[in-house]
């Protein structure tokens, strides 16, 4: 199957400028990005000179927490996480699939394409994100669900589970926090990453009383250089939230050449912090962008985490320029590629995943295009959105899904559990 968009505006990366062309896509991959396509095509799609950029990266979420969007709204990380541990031990892996399921319908409309997930029953998630079409890093632990504990034993069979299921399914291995998880939680992660030679992620110094806590349990020790002693940088890592971090803990990032996944909304809206990523990006850390779950956030919208993530920093340092609007993009896209071990995403390239999305360009928020890079940081939203594609496949297309299983029987399924939520909140 060859399909071919022609009068586009076509951004492959945020380094080089946006060209007025065709994308040709045949099967999974990018086949052809220039001025005119001579080929023989299966399908034309025109953009009618609309933007056609590389999806989103959202390089942390909990995808069925959509189930709990809402609950406990202000309170701090503290009191909000016992009222998700009190809901979360109701939660079926069905519940999940399904909350992950109507999470990706977000994720589709809104230009995600690829996301990187933390949640029990990963399993039942995973299968939601290959029903979905959504590309997937599924993140698993011990914890497999509030009430079950896996051995190393049974959590490397879960790995080989997921792992083979979709060629756009992956996985890593994934404590929740140092509060949450003892060293030999990390001491089992670190082990099976290193085995299967994949990255491993945790939750960090998202609030001064996770980083005060620890410093008065491990000698004064800061969350990340516990993380150090753990040994847990010894392989690939992906640091979340490290939105309360010292200098030195931004060295001990740099030194082991960990990505950080800073959450903007989530931790705006939780009163946890801002997190510097702008003198993590002087150290030469990679800085990529994620929603966090709709229960803290209420919206996966790239979008405003980007517009979040450069305001912030203008304001935490009184300047009006602290990142180019391309630096920034690079955020929600490559870079979280690149964080999550991800090959051949996050840019349009001959060879890479057709992973992209359209956006309209002669509507309210496009028409003026003075700056076409700022405007995608400052002024388009998802209500631009027409087409999202993932591997080759649309997805979305003008506020139809095209999913393997139907909106009807989604929204179905999920306004029984709503109440069932609901009734137990």
């Amino acid at each position: 199957m060859k399909t071919k968009i022609c009068n586009a505006i076509i951004i492959k990366n945020f380094d080089e400028s946006p060209i007025c062309g065709q994308i040709v896509i045949e099967n999974d991959k990018i086949v052809y990005i220039g001025k005119e396509y001579n080929g023989d095509v299966n399908d034309i799609i025109d953009a009618k000179g609309n933007i056609i950029m590389p999806g989103f990266v959202d390089a942390h979420t909990h995808g069925a927490m959509t189930l709990l969007k809402g609950i406990a709204s202000g309170e701090k990380l503290e009191n909000w996480l016992a009222s998700m541990q009190r809901l979360e031990k109701q939660m079926t892996g069905q519940d999940v699939y399904y909350g992950t399921m109507l999470a990706c319908m977000e994720f589709a409309k809104n230009g995600i394409t690829t996301v990187n997930d933390n949640y029990h029953f990963a399993d039942y998630s995973a299968k939601a994100f290959v029903d979905s079409g959504i590309r997937a890093v599924v993140s698993i632990t011990q914890r497999y669900s509030p009430k079950k504990f896996l051995s190393e034993t049974e959590l490397e069979q879960l790995y080989n589970k997921i792992e083979g299921i979709a060629s756009t399914i992956s996985t890593n291995f994934y404590c929740h926090s140092i509060y949450n998880c003892g060293e030999d939680m990390f001491s089992v992660i670190n082990k099976l990453a290193s085995k299967h030679k994949t990255f491993v992620s945790t939750h960090v110094s998202e609030t001064l009383e996770e980083v005060g806590r620890c410093a008065s349990q491990n000698n004064d020790m800061s969350p990340i250089e516990l993380l150090e002693d753990y040994g847990f940088f010894d392989r690939k890592a992906l640091a979340i939230h490290a939105t309360n971090v010292s200098q030195r803990d931004i060295q001990i990032l740099a030194k082991n050449n960990a990505s950080v996944c800073a959450n903007f909304g989530s931790n705006h809206k939780l009163a946890s912090g801002v997190c510097p990523i702008y003198q993590m990006t002087k150290y030469g850390v990679n800085v990529c962008l994620g929603t966090d779950g709709s229960a803290s956030n209420n919206r996966l919208d790239m979008f405003r985490e980007m517009y979040l993530a450069s305001t912030s920093q203008n304001i935490l340092l009184s300047n009006a320029n602290c990142f180019q609007p391309k630096e920034i993009l690079k955020m929600a896209t490559i870079n979280g590629a690149k964080a999550l071990g991800l090959q051949n995403v996050g840019t349009l390239e001959v060879g890479n995943y057709a992973d992209l999305i359209m956006l309209n360009t002669h509507g309210v928020d496009g028409i003026i295009d003075n700056d076409l890079y700022d405007n995608l940081v400052y002024s388009y939203g998802v209500e631009d959105i027409e087409l999202t594609m993932v591997n080759g496949k649309i997805i979305y297309y003008k506020g139809k899904y095209n999913f393997s299983k139907s909106v009807k029987s989604i929204m179905s399924k999920v306004e029984k559990m709503k109440e069932k939520f609901k009734q137990n909140n």
